[in-house]
Formats: structure tokens, sequence, C-alpha cells
């Protein structure tokens, strides 16, 4: 994604004013267990968007590592309601620090807020949390709605070893990326009329996300419509025409004295225009699409009638990084 570049440097300016990061080797005497979180193909065309294994049950005082291969958090809400992606602030918006910084300590009781931040940079990155009491924890990434996961901790034996708990999560990761990649194969626009849908697709039990368009440039005479259409439960989108311009950024840090960046949200990229047709020149821009009944209320399909013949790509600022553009050529 493209805001990943920019929120490695605000994460690693706030490691330092951020004591009680939860990030920590497992003590000796306890039973390690690995989490998985996410995943992804190596064009990074289709996204896991789950913890792997969904549903991992351990030991009173063991630690679980969140071994992270991909964007996301780890949090512990509690009981909690999930802290929004963004708060308003003035005309604009920011990231909000709950769902971006790490927090709590690194052990958990089934209280508190405890979040693993979000990955620092393309090292292998991972969050360690000891559970000291036994219970059935429900915990989330707070990136991609949906995205849920459950440690079940007690006093007695499991019927398992850490080494087939990975195997098992490994497993479960390689079936939801051969379920998005057999979805991206098969992603064909319905062409109606002079009218054509293109659905960005995900799949909540599958879960994972296709970080694509359409698997093909898309074909179409003048005059026809394209409709982009958002049925992803995890991501937003944008539907983005530059017209040969710079891509503006989608997040950009502000230094802030004695704390953490503050995490602006590009207003340019979050503005949709008002703009209905296009001839190859200026700015159209969607805004952020998700799908019904995503949290946020953004809407969740953008139309565009296309006037004159030509090659015209397009893209999605918040996946540009994963290589989300498209291309329309205009007969």
């Amino acid at each position: 994604m493209h805001l990943r570049n920019v929120v490695r440097s605000v994460v690693l300016a706030a490691a330092s004013v951020t004591s009680l990061a939860g990030i920590s080797s497992a003590a000796s005497s306890a039973t390690n267990w690995t989490v998985v979180v996410g995943g992804q193909t190596p064009d990074i065309s289709v996204y896991a968007n789950g913890f792997f294994p969904r549903e991992l049950t351990i030991h009173t005082g063991d630690t679980v590592a969140f071994q992270f291969a991909g964007y996301h958090n780890v949090s512990f809400l509690s009981g909690a309601s999930q802290p929004p992606f963004a708060i308003k602030d003035g005309d604009g918006y920011d990231g909000n620090p709950l769902v971006f910084f790490p927090a709590g300590a690194n052990t958990y009781d089934g209280t508190g807020f405890h979040n693993s931040g979000v990955p620092p940079s393309d090292k292998p990155f991972s969050y360690s949390l000891t559970f000291i009491k036994p219970g059935r924890y429900d915990y989330a990434c707070t990136i991609h709605p949906g995205m849920t996961g459950i440690i079940n901790v007690v006093d007695g034996a499991v019927s398992e070893t850490p080494q087939a708990a990975l195997a098992r999560g490994r497993a479960e990761q390689a079936a939801t990326l051969a379920a998005g990649t057999k979805a991206y194969d098969g992603l064909n626009p319905q062409t109606t009329g002079s009218n054509v849908l293109v659905t960005l697709v995900g799949d909540r039990q599958d879960r994972y996300s296709v970080l694509r368009f359409t698997h093909d440039p898309l074909v179409i005479a003048a005059g026809t419509t394209v409709t982009w259409t958002v049925k992803d439960p995890f991501e937003v989108h944008t539907v983005t025409f530059a017209s040969g311009g710079q891509l503006p950024q989608f997040i950009t840090p502000q230094a802030q004295p004695g704390g953490p960046p503050k995490i602006l949200l590009g207003a340019l990229a979050l503005t949709p225009t008002s703009t209905t047709t296009y001839d190859g020149t200026g700015w159209v821009n969607s805004g952020l699409l998700a799908s019904p009944g995503a949290p946020g209320n953004s809407p969740s399909s953008f139309s565009l009638k296309f006037t004159k013949p030509g090659r015209y790509v397009y893209w999605c600022l918040v996946h540009d990084e994963a290589h989300q553009e498209g291309i329309i050529i205009v007969k």
C-alpha cells in the first residue's frame, strides 16, 4: 500500500515514546505458539486478511508470537468497540493513533487495550503476548473490518502441539490464497449494452481480498459508462485517474513535540470529484469506496463515462504499492 512506506517512518519515530510496546521475547518457562498475521501472493494481487490459525488453544502462562506477513495490526479490545481508522480533526481527518501505534503491556488477563501497532518496515516483525488468565479472547485487526481471531486459554491439557498448530495455520493460509487466486483468475467485468460493471471482490469466510480491478485491460467503445462497485468486506479502495500527473500520498506524517507524529490523511485522496465523464484529461477521483455496511458510510460504487478513444491508466491510491492499477482502452 502506498500508505505503508509513509507509516513505517511514523512508527519508527514513535517507538521512542511508546515504552509499553508489548513486543518482547517469550519467557523461557512458557510454551511458545505462533500465529501468522496475513499473507499475500508474490505479485500482491491477492491479500490474506486473516489470522492463521483462526482459533488457537493454549495453556495459561503461554506466549503467542504473532508473526506478520502483511499490513495489519493485532488488537485485543477486551470487549470494547473497535477504534475507527480515522478521526476528524478540523476540516480533515487523521489516522487514529489507537490503530497505528503500540499499546499495552506484554501480558494479558482479558482486560485493557493491547495493540501491536502496524509493522514498521519490510523486515520480519513479531508481536508477543503472554496470556496469564484462562478465558476465551477475541482479537482483531482494526485496519480490516471483520478480520478476527480467537485465543482460548485453559488450565488443563491442550490437544495440539505448537508445531501442529503452526502447520494448521499455514494450511489455512494456503487455502485462503488459493481461493483468492481463483477469484482473481475469474475476475471478468459484466457488460450490459453501453454499461460495464467492474467488481472489486473479497470474501469474509475465505479471508481474502483481490487487489486488482480487472485481470486484463478493459476494452470498451467510446460512450461506454464503467461502474466500479466494491464487494470486499475488508478493504477500501479509490478509483483515481491522474491523467499522467503525480499520485498524491494517502498518508503524510506531521511531527509533534514530545509525542508520536500526527497521521494526516490526504484530503485530495479522500475527496471525490463531481466529474461524470472522462476524455483523458484532468483529475478524477472516486474518494474512498467500501462495501455496503462498512464503517465510515463510504459509498460502494463510482461511475464514469468515457467519451474519447485512448489508453487510460487509473489507480487505487490506498493500494498503489500493491500495484493496484487498471487499464481502460477506449476505441
